[in-house]
């Protein structure tokens, strides 16, 4: 009994136990210092040795530490915490031994929950290993300080659809492989020796769709994604903007129009050259309390005028609110609406409703 005691107030101060000098350090193995390594959503895995050691003495008495008792920290910045460890950290890993039992060497992943995982954010990191000390000054031994960069193998191009009217809003559609979900993305165009930004969206699926109206001309354009601290950018490709004549809409083409889903409507005006008050109600999914569940909620998405080009072709981006946005596309001809699509948003809720529409 005698000799629990002595050991559970060893335990309980370990302040007063003296630091553990001969023990094997602790060594980084993988990667290099200064390496690169690809994003990974399972993680990535750092290297280091972590021999059996002493976590503190008492009485003469060795209390031996091993693999269990090792991790490592992970961190935007080489900044060293009160305890010698990284400050800050976006990861703190529990290490694992790299069989054979014995082997005296481990492994940690950089990888963490969350809205934005490190794992999957490109940029500078710095990482270390450590182990439990109680009989040390501090509480840890640590080794030294590493960087690794991360890199999204990412690439973006851009595709414009085939006839472009001056003042007449298109879709340009951005190729994303490799950028991940949320990752915004901006469209530039080139003036003179400079980039101008025309606008803005984000990355979903690998892709990403922009709105533009442009002055008659050429015009050479280009995506740039930002996935972390990484730039993603496109090739530069010339898109030419013709002016607005010739329409194959007419006034045979003016009346009321009802769509195919349900309660779709609008009015078309001026020769088939305008849409006006164009509704339609759009069933929308909205992420629950609880993760991984979803509600359905219906919103209704209202325009009050949409230009149509010459070709037949409509496509409206709208925004009433800040938390509410509206796209309406379709292409309109003999009386008819074809290939018609409205995407609606309102806060993270969010629908896509196909549709056609006739006279």
């Amino acid at each position: 009994m005698k000799w629990i005691l002595a050991l559970v107030l060893a335990l309980a101060l370990p302040a007063s136990a003296a630091a553990m000098p001969g023990d094997p350090p602790i060594v980084p193995l993988s990667p290099d210092d200064g390496a690169s390594a690809a994003i990974d959503p399972d993680g990535i895995p750092v290297t280091f040795t972590c021999p059996v050691y002493r976590i503190f003495e008492a009485g003469g008495i060795p209390f031996p530490g091993g693999p269990r008792d090792y991790g490592a920290s992970f961190s935007t910045s080489p900044t060293l915490d009160a305890d010698g460890r990284l400050a800050d950290p976006v990861a703190l890993s529990q290490a694992s031994e790299i069989p054979p039992t014995g082997s005296g060497q481990c492994t940690a992943p950089l990888a963490a929950g969350g809205s934005q995982r490190p794992q999957e954010t490109p940029g500078r990191y710095y990482w270390q290993a450590w182990r439990l000390c109680s009989g040390c000054p501090l509480g840890y031994e640590t080794g030294p300080v590493r960087t690794l960069t991360l890199v999204a193998d990412a690439k973006a191009a851009i595709r414009a659809p085939g006839r472009r009217y001056a003042g007449y809003p298109f879709a340009l559609a951005v190729s994303l492989p490799g950028v991940t979900d949320g990752a915004p993305v901006r469209v530039e165009r080139r003036a003179g020796s400079r980039w101008r930004r025309l606008g803005g969206s984000t990355a979903l699926d690998e892709r990403a769709e922009l709105v533009l109206a442009l002055r008659r001309g050429r015009h050479t354009l280009r995506a740039v994604a930002t996935v972390g601290s990484q730039k993603v950018t496109s090739a530069p490709r010339k898109v030419t903007v013709v002016p607005a004549r010739r329409w194959s809409t007419g006034a045979r083409d003016d009346g009321r129009y009802r769509g195919s889903a349900p309660q779709v409507s609008f009015r078309v005006t001026g020769k088939g050259r305008r849409i006006k008050r164009f509704s339609a109600s759009v069933a929308m999914l909205c992420p629950g309390v609880t993760p991984g569940t979803f509600t359905t909620q219906v919103g209704t998405a209202a325009v009050r005028a949409i230009k149509v080009a010459p070709d037949g072709s409509f496509l409206a981006a709208s925004t009433p609110d800040r938390s509410t946005s509206i796209l309406v596309r379709g292409r309109l001809a003999g009386g008819r609406v074809k290939g018609g699509r409205v995407k609606l948003s309102v806060g993270v809720c969010s629908g896509d409703l196909r549709y056609g529409a006739r006279r």
